[in-house]
């Protein structure tokens, strides 16, 4: 019997090769505590293409190409990101389609202006740190997390700027 690994946020599932789909799927939004699962799905690299793919139907079981030996690497991730984020009903999936937003960005796979860079990556300061404090941050605080594939000290700067304006 074959066995496959699923990795996310350093958290291992285990299935069987000829798993279905959605019996993984459903195993990961456990794991995970997550209800609204429609916004997810499972991603797989093509060993012989490295293509990255969304696993098309998940009622199927999982079948990579016949030339890929195990372990096969499956990715927890976002299959659209909602048109209304207010109208989800978890804290947890915000959080998830927020992991995913964050990474799509500093990857590139999500080019963003200058402006959106800076008002989000204000909201992740803001969501990481709290209230600005300048006894607690400093001057150069920003300088802590990554906002952009090319992040400039400017773009620093900007969001420093915005979330000094933002209180809970």
């Amino acid at each position: 019997m074959q066995w496959f690994c699923l990795v996310f946020e350093s958290r291992y599932v285990l299935g069987r090769k000829h798993s279905k789909g959605q019996t993984l799927m459903d195993m990961v939004c456990e794991h995970l505590n997550l209800l609204e699962k429609d916004y997810f799905g499972l991603t797989y690299a093509d060993a012989d293409t490295q293509k990255v793919s969304l696993w098309p139907n998940i009622s199927l079981s999982f079948s990579p190409s016949p030339s890929t030996d195990p372990p096969w690497h499956l990715v927890f991730a976002v299959k659209f990101y909602p048109p209304d984020p207010s109208q989800l009903t978890e804290d947890i999936t915000r959080y998830y389609l927020c992991l995913q937003l964050r990474d799509d960005m500093l990857s590139g796979r999500l080019p963003c202006s200058f402006v959106t860079h800076a008002l989000l990556g204000s909201y992740t300061v803001q969501a990481e740190l709290g209230d600005y404090d300048l006894d607690d941050h400093g001057s150069d605080y920003a300088s802590d997390f990554r906002f952009a594939p090319n992040q400039t000290r400017e773009l620093e700067e900007r969001v420093m700027e915005l979330h000094r304006n933002y209180k809970y």
